[in-house]
């Protein structure tokens, strides 16, 4: 029984993706041409240029126009994750206090590791940052807030674990728009930068100490400070019991 021609190009998508899942093509190999993939699944070229679409949205391959080698496979990318999570807060299905709440739980977590696994090098890029923090607050809350980004960034993969930079990754922008707010809703801009700076600076020496819990307990409590205004009340209630789970202390 043939597929409706709307749907012959699902084909060769499914064949993609479980072969790349499966190891039978890496990063780097060529898909067959137009012309044997045609002949392979039984449709039509144009479904199979539809197929060819619909993996390059998904940033699994890239075709070259008349390249005969066929469509390359790409190295796995966060791009589609992280629009779709860049739709979601941009339409508000994920709020800004469940975006809020959960880069407590990651932010600690990332902490925690970076701790216990970064280098000197590693360390010493921290203070760089830092140090480039310092010198963006007359630039203003633009220059300033995507240091404060790359901060974090920076601990995410001093710690040495692919799922949290993946989902530091995925809501870098959210998170960008939330700080650069924050910055712009608060009386005293230049006041709050330096506050950040202090604060980022107590993250640092407990990563530098090697002091885990400390680092961990230490993102929970600042995003809290930071935040805890701009939410309702049933939200930073859950806040404030992230921080007090962790041993942290919740202003009165």
């Amino acid at each position: 029984m043939t597929l409706p021609q709307t749907r012959a190009f699902q084909k060769v998508v499914d064949y993609v993706e479980q072969a790349i899942a499966g190891g039978e093509l890496a990063p780097g190999d060529r898909l067959p041409s137009e012309r044997e993939l045609v002949e392979r699944f039984g449709i039509a070229r144009s479904s199979v240029r539809e197929a060819l679409r619909v993996l390059e949205s998904m940033e699994l391959v890239r075709s070259q126009p008349r390249d005969p080698r066929g469509p390359l496979v790409l190295p796995a990318s966060t791009g589609p994750i992280r629009r779709t999570l860049q739709m979601l807060t941009a339409t508000n299905a994920v709020s800004l206090p469940e975006l809020v709440q959960f880069r407590m739980v990651a932010d600690a977590a990332a902490n925690l590791m970076a701790a216990t696994r970064r280098t000197d090098a590693q360390l010493l890029g921290l203070e760089r940052n830092m140090a480039r923090m310092r010198e963006s607050i007359p630039l203003g809350y633009s220059a300033f807030s995507r240091l404060d980004l790359e901060f974090h960034e920076l601990i995410a993969v001093a710690g040495g674990n692919t799922l949290v930079q993946l989902y530091g990754d995925v809501t870098r922008e959210s998170v960008l728009t939330l700080i650069q707010q924050t910055i712009l809703d608060a009386g005293d801009r230049e006041a709050l930068m330096r506050r950040s700076v202090r604060h980022h600076a107590a993250v640092y020496q407990a990563i530098a100490d090697r002091d885990g819990r400390l680092a961990s307990r230490l993102a929970r409590e600042t995003m809290y400070a930071y935040y805890a205004d701009h939410v309702d009340e049933a939200d930073r209630a859950i806040m404030a019991d992230l921080v007090r789970e962790c041993g942290g202390t919740v202003p009165s």
